[in-house]
């Protein structure tokens, strides 16, 4: 049986429309292979563990860095690593990433980057830092110290687009980008262009993307929307499944009734959440 452990922490209020959670995974298998769903794009170093690497939905490969950027995905992964394995990091949801990253959410999803050719010297030495702090509160604090440092380097001018944006996933089971255009009074062009730009795909993929996440999330805890989410965001129930296999890796019935030990454990960032409400704008974390 799997040691795999997770743990997760909220960010604190200021950067709740930035950031999804923090969270430390750790196992101590001889090989790690697991399945991740499409997601924001991530912030994270690797502490231990040998040849570790992504691939993406499009059938890339990348050996990870120890300290690199995430770019959003737009269907599910699978991560492998040799030996004993320790990770840190932080979800970038689209205000975070617009605050943070100085290129294209388009041109980073589905691929990952070393943050030091990012960020510079800073990275190398909060990496350090993490090595010599064992408390993961205290880690927290350190990456949110660096987080609000990175953040004042770059202007906002992002805000209003990346709350309708969330506003407009939210509102629908199946959002219609016409009723984006209409909420931001900007062109199709326009609205695809800020899409691509802070939150890595064009509207059609978010809207199919946050659609089959939410209806995973809601399998997973039993909400009450979830016959709505089912009756009103897919044509049929094969249309369904296919959508929710793309960006989780898993069917349906797979993810409500067996699922992986690895989404058992990201399942907690969601109890939490419930349990500690903190005001958001992001449609899911």
């Amino acid at each position: 049986m799997s040691n795999l452990k997770m743990d997760f922490r909220q960010p604190r209020t200021e950067l709740a429309d930035h950031f999804s959670f923090f969270y430390h995974f750790e196992q101590d298998d001889d090989r790690f292979e697991g399945v991740d769903r499409a997601d924001y794009g991530q912030f994270r170093f690797i502490l231990r563990g040998r040849n570790a690497r992504y691939r993406f939905v499009d059938g890339t490969e990348q050996a990870m860095p120890d300290t690199y950027i995430l770019g959003p995905t737009t269907g599910c992964s699978s991560l492998s690593c040799d030996g004993a394995a320790e990770a840190i990091g932080v979800g970038l949801m689209p205000h975070g990433w617009a605050a943070l990253v100085p290129m294209d959410a388009s041109a980073a999803a589905n691929r990952l980057f070393d943050a030091r050719d990012l960020f510079g010297t800073v990275v190398t030495e909060v990496y350090e830092k993490l090595r010599d702090t064992p408390d993961f509160d205290a880690r927290v604090k350190i990456l949110e110290e660096m987080l609000v440092t990175l953040m004042t380097r770059r202007k906002p001018g992002y805000q209003a687009f990346v709350s309708q944006v969330n506003a407009w996933l939210a509102g629908a089971a199946a959002p219609d980008v016409n009723d984006l255009i209409d909420l931001t009074g900007l062109s199709l062009r326009q609205v695809q262009r800020g899409c691509k730009r802070y939150f890595g795909s064009p509207p059609k993929v978010l809207a199919r993307k946050y659609r089959a996440l939410r209806t995973a999330v809601a399998m997973t805890h039993g909400d009450p929307e979830l016959d709505a989410l089912l009756a009103d965001g897919f044509y049929d129930q094969s249309h369904a499944i296919r959508e929710i296999k793309h960006f989780t890796g898993m069917t349906p019935h797979a993810f409500s009734e067996n699922p992986t030990e690895l989404n058992r454990e990201i399942a907690k960032r969601i109890a939490l959440e419930r349990e500690n409400p903190i005001r958001r704008s992001g449609v899911i974390t």
